[in-house]
């Protein structure tokens, strides 16, 4: 890394790749585990700082039985399982109130695993389904990234156009 950068957070209404997508919809907290409709595909090389949830209904499992936990993988082909690591988990705790934010221990984060090149994917995925008496909760997934200078020639993914010259100023 040649400098510190300022994080930049990657909203869960914000796909990097495709601002049509509809993220408005938040997570529901009994809904069965697998990946989330947040996919989120990055432009230039940068690190994952940190990841979580805003909790926009309460959490009340109403009996808990199984705590909710949910995890941020790295696809390192868009859209293929082929090569995918995770990158850090977090659990949904009964009792989260609305405008709560948890996140990730940083700890806990996978130190290559965080690391991002052009074209990779974060996918929001659902470990473990909440399971209580009547649960009910709803959230946001969010992520911080943090860009860092890499040579293009260091990502299979990026390609630097030599065809064009730099205007004058």
């Amino acid at each position: 890394m040649y400098g510190t950068y300022d994080p930049i957070h990657i909203l869960s209404y914000w796909n990097v790749d495709d601002l049509t997508t509809d993220f408005s919809t938040a997570l529901v907290l009994e809904t069965a585990a697998g990946d989330t409709a947040y996919v989120w595909t990055i432009m230039y090389p940068a690190i994952v700082v940190d990841f979580g949830i805003r909790v926009t209904v309460a959490f009340d499992y109403n009996g808990l039985v199984t705590t909710g936990v949910v995890a941020l993988d790295k696809r390192i082909t868009p859209g293929s399982d082929t090569g995918r690591v995770e990158i850090g988990r977090l659990s949904l705790p009964d009792g989260l109130a609305i405008g709560d934010v948890r996140t990730a221990p940083r700890a806990a984060l996978g130190a290559t695993a965080r690391r991002l090149l052009p074209g990779d994917q974060l996918v929001f995925e659902r470990v473990t389904t909440a399971v209580g008496g009547t649960e009910l909760g709803d959230y946001y997934p969010w992520v911080a990234i943090a860009p860092y200078d890499e040579h293009p020639g260091n990502c299979p993914n990026w390609t630097v156009d030599t065809t064009t010259t730099q205007v004058a100023t």
